[in-house]
Order: structure tokens, then C-alpha cells, then sequence
């Protein structure tokens, strides 16, 4: 299990590298195969949080707050929904919900690559996109193919497009965390007892930021959403 710990730190670091935009809830299915779906989101939480510091500062003044400001009040709705979930399912049920948001993942991301660049973005679409985002993220940390979608289609430059995303999901998480606590299910003594295998985030960086320029990120991208298609159906299976 603590391998598993391990992994999901590397993953999560080279994921806010920047070397992988479909990483994210591949660290979801992962750790819901070694232990209770409802303790797997629990320790991710405080992960991400802590990845997200680094991101956020590295991105720091690039956002577009007129831009992030009806996203994030329409993700307090999704995140709401996905708290009441994640409080009165059992273990079983959100373990198939996680493999339901991870297959959802998967549809958008393919959607958002093969879709039109040239669709009307309606004001209601920042709505729509911030609630499917907080969502999917509370109940399987899924939440980037609604937002990503939605900001793709504004034509962002590519500075402020990544500085807005992560600011984003750096406050998301932070607001999941109430909702966590509410639920009961922020593992404590896991956290602490996996703590040191949080030192492969920075090494996820790192090897992030090195190999960034010598992958085929369209490539890699398939073979993640392959993994992710997977690993969605064997928590479906078991």
C-alpha cells in the first residue's frame, strides 16, 4: 500500500509538471484498488493540496480572475452535490462511482480533442462547466475535462490558460476540504503514516520538468487514457 503512496506522489508531481494534462484521477483508481474508496479520495486530498502550493506559485498573477470567478461559484454547487454523495453511499458504491467519473474522464478529454474549435461559448457554459468540475473532482478528484473544455474554447493565451486551471483546482481543493471533513473521510493516521512517501511529489516535478520536451504528449496522453479506461473497469469488475 505504501508503494501505492508512492506512486500517486510521483504522479501527482509530474502531472503539475506539466508533462501530462490526463494523469490526474488515474491516482484515484489507483489507490481505490488498494484501499477503501472512501479513504483512497481522503489521502489524495491533502496530496494534491500540497502540489498545488507549488504549481500556484510558479503560476503566480498569471490567471483571469473576471474569467475563474463564475467557475468557482458554480463549483461550490458541484462540490456540495459531491459531498451529500460521498456522505451517504458506502464504500462499494463510490468505489463504482470513481470508476464512472474516471470513464466520464475519458469521454470528455476524447470530446474536447475531437470537438469543433469553433463552438459558441454561452455565458451558461462557465456555470455548466464550473459544477460538472466540482463535481466529478469531490467524488473522484476528475474534475480538469469540463473546465479545460470550457477555457479551451475562450482561445486563452497559453500563460494565463495554465495559470487560471491551476488556481482553480488550488482553490477546489481547498474547498473540498470541509466537505472531507463532514464526510469522515480524510484518513488522519494514514496521513501520517504515509507521509514520507509525499517526498516522490517534488521527485514527480522534477522528472517532469525534465522529460516534458522529449515526450509525445499526444501519445502518452492515449496510453494514460488507456490505463485509466482499465483501471476504471476492474473497480467496476471487483
Amino acid at each position: 500500500m505504501i508503494w501505492g503512496v508512492g506512486v500517486a506522489g510521483f504522479i501527482i508531481g509530474f502531472n503539475k509538471a506539466g508533462a501530462a494534462s490526463t494523469l490526474g484521477p488515474i491516482n484515484t483508481v489507483l489507490l481505490a484498488m488498494l484501499l477503501p474508496a472512501d479513504q483512497a479520495v481522503g489521502l489524495l486530498l491533502p496530496m494534491l493540496i500540497v502540489a498545488d502550493a507549488f504549481s500556484v506559485a510558479a503560476h503566480w498573477g498569471k490567471w483571469n480572475g473576471a474569467v475563474m470567478r463564475p467557475l468557482l461559484a458554480s463549483a461550490v454547487v458541484g462540490i456540495a452535490v459531491g459531498s451529500v454523495t460521498i456522505s451517504v453511499v458506502d464504500e462499494e458504491v463510490l468505489r463504482r462511482l470513481i470508476a464512472i467519473s474516471s470513464l466520464v474522464f475519458v469521454a470528455l478529454v476524447v470530446w474536447t480533442r475531437f470537438r469543433k474549435r469553433t463552438m459558441v461559448v454561452r455565458r451558461a457554459a462557465a456555470w455548466t462547466a464550473g459544477a460538472a468540475s466540482g463535481l466529478t473532482s469531490t467524488i473522484a478528484h476528475a474534475g480538469g475535462p469540463p473546465v479545460i473544455a470550457y477555457l479551451t474554447a475562450l482561445g486563452m493565451e497559453p500563460a494565463t490558460f495554465v495559470g487560471t486551471t491551476v488556481v482553480f483546482f488550488a482553490i477546489v481543493n481547498l474547498l473540498k476540504v470541509p466537505a472531507y471533513v463532514a464526510a469522515g473521510i480524510i484518513p488522519v493516521d494514514l496521513i501520517l503514516d504515509t507521509l514520507w512517501a509525499w517526498l516522490a511529489i517534488p521527485v514527480g516535478v522534477g522528472v517532469g520538468r525534465l522529460v516534458i520536451r522529449h515526450i509525445n504528449p499526444r501519445l502518452f496522453d492515449r496510453a494514460v487514457l488507456a490505463l485509466l479506461v482499465i483501471g476504471a473497469v476492474v473497480l467496476l469488475v471487483q
